[in-house]
């Protein structure tokens, strides 16, 4: 963690003499904002994903961001869901980019699930760049209501 220091917390000397150790500090201050600022494209990308339990089915919420529905490809099994996905981004022909801070990806990532899911029953929709997946729970993997009576 970085730890920023107020200008007060180091000895004030006059303007004639200063304090060799201000200017290391402001030299490294302004190497490490700029560090903090600059986009990072050793990380692979993995998309924000959610999952939500309901009593019939999960529902697998997943943040592709300009990927097309023809890019993505899903594998479900009954306990498990694999997702793949690839952006690529391109200029036209005859121009070149000025400036690039998207960048093409692939992903793919297994999510073990919590519960059993028939995967014949699967429904799947890409709006605005949001992945949803219904995975339905098979019958046995539902919970079941149990009624409570009073002993005579």
């Amino acid at each position: 963690m970085l730890v920023r220091f107020n200008d007060r917390s180091f000895p004030v000397f006059s303007a004639a003499r200063a304090f060799p150790a201000q200017s290391l500090r402001r030299e490294l201050d302004r190497l490490f904002g700029d560090l903090e600022r600059a986009p990072s494209f050793a990380d692979s990308f993995a998309p924000t994903v959610s999952f939500v339990d309901t009593a019939e089915a999960l529902v697998l919420r997943a943040e592709l961001p300009g990927v097309a529905e023809k890019d993505i490809d899903i594998d479900v099994t009954a306990n498990a869901v694999t997702i793949k996905a690839s952006r690529k981004l391109e200029t036209l022909e005859g121009y070149t980019a000025q400036r690039r801070e998207r960048q093409s990806f692939t992903f793919a990532q297994s999510y073990e699930l919590g519960a059993r899911v028939d995967p014949e029953r699967v429904q799947a929709s890409l709006k605005q760049g949001v992945l949803t997946l219904t995975l339905p729970k098979v019958a046995e993997a539902q919970p079941k209501k149990v009624t409570v009576t009073a002993a005579a």
